[in-house]
């Protein structure tokens, strides 16, 4: 129930900033076209066509962002919440192609360049804008950070470039106006480039999203921490983070416990831990068990053989789930390599070997796992 009414606030908050986007960017969009072209400055008339894709820009994110609250149907188990990264590509498509257009025209603006008028009542409304641009660049960032939106806070920085780009733009301006040296197709095309920057990594972001990255080191520590902190905990491997938009995250964790103990204290210690991360994080996490030993001479001789194996292998990242069956004569453990170890299971077969040699009368039961997470 707080989730969800997290999720309504995160909703119209995200909403009231988009309509307050639009409202601010349609009228700049109205000022600097009126004075782009009663001065007939490219690189004015250019900069309102960016201002105009980020009315195009909100009306995605608020379209985005309903269709991301929708609550998960058969069909889609996980929610809805992807969307909002494919509506931010959207986003960066449309800007992408801004900048496209406004490249061509700077150019042709260079290799057929038209006289350029400005007067003071123009270079005043570019100068307010420029002001109107960075107040709204910082409140619609500092809005995308509260409500966790990628959409809103790419369209922030988006806005905190514009004010850049506009100051470029005032510049050449007031070159115009009080020498006469006119500029505005160069200006025009620094600010098409600075408009394809902005959509390509808008992009780069959110293909990395999609594709699926890793989980931010900080949260991964804090939840390490937390549940390192729930009794008889030895150790915590093997986090994986899935996110399926904002507020919805799905994981999978193993934790060590002592060989001694039962099911039936198992399974309240376990599903007291997945409660616990809903509850402060808000992620559905399944966790699963790995055994311990309980203090052995003969154990800790083999787990030092195995350490001394391992230290001959420089991409080796970590050993966990180690773990003896005496009198099965087994030994258990996963391996994770770095991620430049070209061959991880080849080299797992000769770490097997190697401890073959030392204990031949043991099996080896070992995997390699994948570097998910810190």
């Amino acid at each position: 129930m707080i989730l969800e009414e997290h999720s309504a606030e995160r909703n119209r908050g995200i909403t009231m900033t988009s309509i307050k986007g639009i409202i601010g960017n349609v009228l700049l969009v109205a000022f600097k076209m009126f004075v782009g072209l009663a001065s007939n400055s490219i690189a004015i008339i250019l900069d309102a066509v960016n201002n105009l894709t980020d009315v195009l820009s909100s009306v995605l994110t608020i379209i985005g962002t309903k269709l991301a609250s929708k609550s998960a149907d058969k069909e889609h188990p996980f929610g809805h919440g992807r969307i909002e990264y494919m509506t931010t590509m959207a986003i960066a498509f449309i800007i992408l192609g801004a900048g496209i257009m406004s490249l061509k025209e700077s150019v042709e603006k260079i290799i057929h360049p038209e006289p350029s008028v400005f007067d003071i009542p123009g270079l005043i409304i570019i100068t307010v804008a420029i002001v109107v641009k960075v107040v709204m660049g910082c409140y619609v960032k500092a809005q995308g950070e509260k409500y966790k939106s990628d959409a809103l806070v790419a369209s922030g920085i988006d806005a905190l470039f514009d004010a850049v780009i506009t100051f470029a733009t005032l510049i050449s301006a007031g070159l115009v106006y009080f020498f006469d040296f006119d500029i505005q197709g160069y200006v025009g095309a620094i600010i098409a480039l600075f408009i394809l920057k902005a959509a390509f990594d808008i992009l780069r972001e959110m293909y990395n999203h999609l594709i699926g990255i890793r989980a931010d080191d900080n949260l991964v520590r804090e939840i390490k921490e937390t549940i390192a902190q729930h009794p008889q905990v030895g150790g915590v491997y093997d986090l994986v983070l899935n996110s399926y938009g904002s507020g919805e995250t799905i994981g999978a964790v193993h934790i060590s416990l002592p060989e001694n103990l039962t099911i039936g204290e198992i399974h309240p210690l376990t599903k007291g831990i997945a409660v616990h991360m809903y509850k402060k994080f808000g992620i559905a996490m399944t966790v699963g068990v790995y055994a311990e030993n309980d203090p052995n001479l003969e154990v800790s001789a083999i787990r030092q053989a195995l350490d001394q194996v391992i230290s001959l292998y420089t991409h080796v990242v970590q050993i966990h789930a180690f773990y003896v069956r005496l009198d099965k004569k087994i030994i258990y453990y996963d391996i994770i390599f770095d991620f430049d170890e070209e061959d991880p299971y080849g080299t797992l077969e000769k770490i097997k070997a190697e401890m073959k040699i030392r204990y031949p009368d043991y099996a080896q039961f070992a995997i390699v796992d994948t570097d998910f997470s810190n």
